[in-house]
């Protein structure tokens, strides 16, 4: 596995109810269990499987498109609570006061490379500040692939493990994040982060269907990794898919934007199958199948 070529940002959270409430946090017991996920966007393939101990997920085995096993995630509890992820040699660990989830601190080996403070506002996640160790090689990569939506095709996997030059360019230090609900949904994602020279300011919006979201319990974010490959990040706090995700990024002087397309085919609400529309060179609309989701019935 190329874990070594790359920093990545990554925080898991698993979640009871759809609103990210701070006394539910760490528990992930979806009415829909996925079991497998397929790309579709270059020829389809087993991209990610998942395994379960009753209503518990114990481990998620990533695939490459050859069909060879990548690398595993494996998941640990406190009863129901989440309080260890597991790959390799690199971990996350869980901290909670009481029932509250209130820190995530991931190591490479023994040595702690990142560290996540969670702050709450009527009891909804509202903040997230990210202190990373700069002068580490490495640290937990968690798959860029595992989120709801797409972040990136196959063919933008090589920019994830470009030279070290690119790579410093994207680090940072630290990171505030800060979340806006709209009920149920997150509406804004705004993020400031600490670059070596600069601070990098950026904004998503989000827009909603009906379509329930299976992994709405199952938050993980990835933060540098959109970074690296100029994409949004999904939000799995939310109720229902995003069909559209706007994105502003303040650099400086220069101001930049764009905006991001879904539609889901759905089973009893739950989608099994993700497009994203395009323009065709008749410029009109048209869609191509990206992902497949398979569920335990």
């Amino acid at each position: 596995m190329k874990k070594l070529c790359v920093f990545l940002v990554g925080v898991a959270l698993l979640t009871a109810f759809y609103a990210c409430k701070k006394d539910s946090l760490g528990i992930y017991d979806p009415k829909m269990k996925i079991e497998k996920i397929y790309n579709e966007a270059d020829g389809r393939y087993l991209m990610e499987q998942w395994f379960w101990d009753g209503n518990l997920l114990s481990r998620i085995d990533y695939f490459r498109k050859s069909g060879n096993l990548d690398y595993t995630q494996h998941y640990f509890y406190d009863k129901n609570r989440l309080i260890r992820i597991e790959m390799d040699d690199q971990h996350s660990d869980f901290l909670y006061d009481g029932d509250v989830l209130t820190t995530i601190n991931t190591y490479d080996g023994d040595r702690k490379v990142e560290t996540y403070q969670l702050s709450y506002d009527n009891k909804k996640l509202s903040h997230i500040s990210i202190e990373n160790d700069l002068q580490a090689k490495r640290c937990a990569l968690w798959s860029p692939m595992n989120f709801l939506m797409p972040v990136q095709k196959e063919s933008t996997m090589a920019s994830l493990f470009s030279s070290d030059t690119k790579r410093e360019h994207y680090d940072f230090s630290s990171a505030e994040v800060d979340f806006v609900w709209d009920g149920d949904n997150i509406k804004y994602m705004k993020m400031n982060l600490q670059r070596p020279d600069s601070v990098q300011k950026l904004v998503f919006s989000y827009v909603y269907d009906e379509s329930l979201n299976p992994m709405s319990h199952f938050f993980i974010m990835n933060v540098d990794h959109q970074m690296l490959n100029d994409q949004p990040s999904y939000l799995f706090c939310s109720k229902n898919n995003p069909v559209s995700v706007y994105r502003t990024e303040e650099h400086g002087v220069h101001s930049q934007s764009k905006s991001y397309y879904y539609t889901y085919e759905c089973y009893n609400k739950y989608p099994t199958k993700v497009y994203e529309p395009y323009l065709n060179d008749q410029n009109k609309w048209d869609s191509l199948l990206i992902y497949t989701y398979q569920y335990l019935y």
